[in-house]
């Protein structure tokens, strides 16, 4: 059977067509493709397993939502491949049959690379959808949130409290025959850019066959590519929205009442999730580095989107009144004693010589006001932050990265009513 077999990432190079719509590809066009020029390997998950590695996914819980039920029991792997099935069944033992589906998200988060999945697409009635995506998760998250393990994350210090703030889409197909691709900005204010709906005739492929999908997610732009033709191109220079490494999703739920229930139940197959990164020099690879990100849902000033908290939480907080540059700051303080760090986990990233930047002030006396980075390879480097009245620039250099992760942070252990302000921080590589 054409496609049924795993074929691996470069095993088959498809030359990238660079025109945005270019829909002339041959029904025949193998199921591979090759990463854009410069692209190594950082992830996988090869799905070749008969039990979803727990170390690395959340399944997407939502009961209800969207219509139907989105249930870890919709999610399966057969040895081969990954599978989101669609149903329709009696849920609650009440008996009236739900409808039904499934989804993963990862408990890494990724930040700007090449993204690639390989899928084969269910198509047997419509009303269903089937979507490769990244979008950030927060506490409260609407139609995903039921894995208890995304809390116990944010609580263990592993995820921020709220790093939801817009959605890359490498597609989002409804059955039978429609498929589109783009972003979707949640923070308000901005706007979404999408490639309108194309049936399998337009975009070139079958989609019930397997098809290699990907999108390649840089500072100033985003493609999507269909077996390694390019079809949509975005500006990131102009979309609006900021930048923070994010959850990766493959979920498969319920849009509309079916119309062919004898199809059902239904799959939607993936064979692997690939992720693959490269250096983006100068380019800050940290989410939120103005803390200047408004999220659309309920926002607060003591939850700063893309960072994470520890110990002391109230004592670090976003200030409107005072800031280097945008709108908000940072501040650490509070009216007693206090120990409080705020960080971000980056990984993923390539292997190279990083600096760290930010713009501070502080009252000094505290027993440490520091800039750290951490679990980046080699021993942990800080500076202490200075006293100052005035937006004043500090900087870790010639970080030598060597384990494909850091964790930059800063940390106050001070008495009451001491305090730092931090704004614009910057964790690029040199070389």
């Amino acid at each position: 059977m054409r496609h049924m077999l795993k074929v691996s990432v470069g095993s088959c190079p498809i030359a990238v067509i660079a025109a945005i719509g270019a829909y002339d590809i041959g029904w025949s066009q193998p199921a591979s493709a090759s990463p854009p020029s410069g692209y190594t390997l950082a992830y996988a998950d090869e799905f070749n397993s008969t039990t979803l590695n727990a170390s690395d996914w959340y399944y997407r819980i939502a009961e209800p939502y969207s219509g139907g039920f989105v249930r870890s029991q919709n999610v399966s792997l057969d040895g081969s491949n990954l599978r989101l099935r669609f149903g329709y069944e009696d849920v609650n033992g009440d008996g009236v049959s739900d409808y039904t589906g499934g989804g993963v998200m990862s408990r890494n988060n990724f930040g700007y690379g090449y993204y690639e999945v390989r899928a084969r697409l269910f198509g047997g009635t419509t009303g269903l959808h089937s979507s490769f995506w990244s979008m950030g998760i927060r506490r409260d998250i609407s139609g995903a949130g039921g894995d208890p393990r995304i809390d116990q994350d944010i609580d263990a210090g592993l995820q921020p409290e709220n790093n939801q703030l817009y959605e890359i889409d490498g597609f989002e197909h409804n059955s039978p025959d429609s498929m589109d691709m783009g972003d979707y900005v949640q923070a308000a204010g901005t706007g979404n850019h999408r490639l309108g709906a194309r049936n399998g005739a337009q975009m070139g492929v079958n989609y019930s066959d397997w098809n290699v999908y990907g999108f390649e997610y840089t500072p100033t732009y985003a493609n999507f590519y269909v077996n390694g033709a390019l079809k949509f191109t975005i500006d990131n220079t102009i979309n609006g929205y900021v930048f923070t490494p994010q959850t990766f999703w493959l979920t498969a739920i319920r849009t509309a009442n079916p119309s062919n229930l004898g199809a059902l139940p239904g799959y939607s197959d993936f064979d692997y999730f690939r992720y693959y990164s490269k250096p983006f020099i100068g380019a800050n690879l940290l989410g939120n580095g103005s803390f200047d990100a408004t999220p659309n849902n309920a926002f607060a000033l003591w939850n700063p989107p893309a960072w994470i908290e520890n110990y002391d939480k109230p004592a670090s907080y976003l200030v409107t009144d005072d800031f280097y540059n945008g709108s908000r700051s940072l501040i650490q303080t509070s009216t007693s004693a206090y120990q409080v760090t705020t960080k971000q986990n980056l990984k993923f990233i390539p292997n190279g010589t990083y600096r760290l930047t930010a713009r501070v002030k502080s009252s000094g006396g505290q027993t440490q006001a520091l800039m750290r980075v951490l679990n980046y390879g080699g021993t942990e480097r800080t500076v202490t932050l200075p006293t100052t009245n005035s937006w004043t620039l500090v900087t870790i250099d010639n970080i030598a990265v060597t384990s494909k992760s850091a964790t930059i942070a800063f940390t106050s252990t001070a008495g009451a009513n001491q305090w730092i302000k931090v704004d614009d921080v910057k964790f690029t590589q040199t070389s």
